[in-house]
């Protein structure tokens, strides 16, 4: 039987990557067709898991240990250390963008029957009260935010099994060729756990070799999920497909287990929004030494400000953070992993062997979905 080590390990992998992009799949899915996603979420997420493996093994040879900045400092210079900041602030801010975006469109639906208002009121409501959280530096309890993330699981997995009897095997055979790479920004941005990874060293610190194991469990049962999840909704609401999954629902399957969806989706936006504007304002304050009220500013008022400006598509926002910082991300670490292997400062507890030509195959992805991004964009 695993030990708890272990299986907060996994639990860490699993926890990370089921965020506010969930709510994108099914969406994303209705326009290429639900097999197009299936092929596009197997390669993606194969990628990333390599991705995964290749940064645990840069972690564990790295002596002082960081975060992706900090090992692009290292082994890629200065240059690379100042893109890796350019892109680790881009997908910070997108996330915080993205859950504005989310997290506006549960409130209304929840409250706008009782309270009036609209999407974009409820929006602006809950992005001050998570401004106000993190300039008081209110720093959740662990146990909370696993509550959180678990609920939300319950609430996933309560929308897949009483939605079952719901499918429409005809809504998962539609295809549509010249949208098959629709879905990989919001892909990308989905099945990423880069962030977790440097934590599972800790976390598995006498038990260093099983980090592997746990990455790929974590994956495989991240991707399950996914496509589950993804098969009921676009099963049940096919081309009508909302574009945060859950609203659509409500005719088939009974508001009650999408209320309860809303209610927990908007408590787990909530706990990982305060997570990550707090990591930011502590980027700002401790690395470059602003004020902590300049440094409060420039973390909150930068996402509200783009979402007042018009950037308010939610597909739009986790599909250009996908491509855009996934895609970067990824090259910076598999670039990092070749320089780590001959700079490397330990020998690591475990060792993969990832052939160049399946470096430069994974880049190749990366790089196209940048790409389809700036066009379709464009």
């Amino acid at each position: 039987m695993p030990d708890k080590s272990y299986i907060y390990a996994v639990s860490t992998i699993i926890g990370t990557s089921i965020g506010a992009g969930i709510f994108s799949l099914p969406f994303v899915a209705s326009k290429s067709g639900f097999f197009s996603f299936v092929i596009l979420i197997f390669i993606l997420g194969l990628i990333m898991l390599v991705l995964s493996l290749m940064y645990a093994e840069i972690t564990l040879r790295t002596r002082n240990k960081g975060r992706l900045v900090g090992y692009c400092g290292k082994y890629l210079g200065k240059n690379g250390k100042k893109f890796a900041t350019v892109i680790t602030l881009f997908a910070l801010y997108a996330n915080m963008l993205a859950y504005i975006i989310i997290g506006g469109k549960f409130l209304d639906a929840l409250f706008s029957n009782y309270f009036g208002g609209s999407e974009f009121i409820y929006s602006i409501a809950i992005a001050i009260f998570i401004s106000v959280c993190i300039y008081i530096n209110l720093k959740l309890i662990s146990i909370i935010e696993l509550l959180m993330v678990s609920f939300l699981a319950v609430t996933i997995s309560g929308v897949i099994f009483r939605g079952i009897a719901f499918v429409d095997i005809g809504n998962l055979l539609t295809f549509d060729v010249s949208q098959s790479f629709f879905p990989f920004g919001a892909i990308l941005f989905s099945v990423g756990a880069l962030s977790a990874v440097p934590m599972l060293e800790h976390i598995m610190k006498n038990e260093q070799k099983r980090i592997q194991s746990a990455i790929i469990l974590g994956s495989i049962i991240t991707a399950i999920i996914y496509i589950l999840f993804v098969a009921v909704i676009l099963g049940i609401t096919g081309s009508h497909t909302s574009d945060e999954a859950l609203l659509g629902l409500n005719l088939s399957i009974g508001n009650g287990i999408v209320t309860m969806g809303l209610i927990f989706g908007i408590f787990a936006i909530a706990t990982s929004f305060l997570m990550i504007g707090i990591n930011l304002k502590e980027v700002f304050w401790y690395d470059y030494h602003l004020s902590k009220k300049k440094s409060w500013a420039l973390t909150c008022f930068v996402p509200i400000a783009i979402f007042v400006l018009g950037l308010r598509d939610f597909i739009t926002v986790v599909s250009i953070a996908g491509s855009i910082t996934g895609g970067f991300a990824g090259i910076l670490i598999i670039i990092s992993f070749y320089k780590a292997k001959k700079m490397g400062d330990l020998n690591p507890a475990f060792k993969i062997n990832v052939p160049i030509m399946l470096s430069v195959f994974m880049v190749l992805i990366l790089l196209l979905g940048i790409l389809y991004q700036f066009v379709y964009r464009g």
